[in-house]
């Protein structure tokens, strides 16, 4: 049971793409995934990843795709 949860969040994970190491891209995912682990939704979970990290990066724009259909 924890397997498909894990694996249900590694496919939304999909839809933030990696950036460089160290990169802002990376700790929204990194956010996201620990919130997701928590019980949030994946929105409620992108929303406080980018707006935690626009704290410190205030012209930081996310690159989030579109689910797949």
């Amino acid at each position: 049971m924890v397997y498909e949860r894990q694996k249900m969040i590694r496919k939304e994970l999909e839809r933030i793409p990696r950036g460089l190491i160290g990169s802002p891209q990376n700790l929204v995912r990194q956010i996201v995934n620990g919130q997701r682990l928590h019980g949030k939704s994946f929105d409620e979970s992108v929303e406080l990843a980018v707006s935690f990290v626009r704290q410190s990066n205030p012209n930081f724009t996310p690159k989030i795709l579109l689910p797949k259909t």
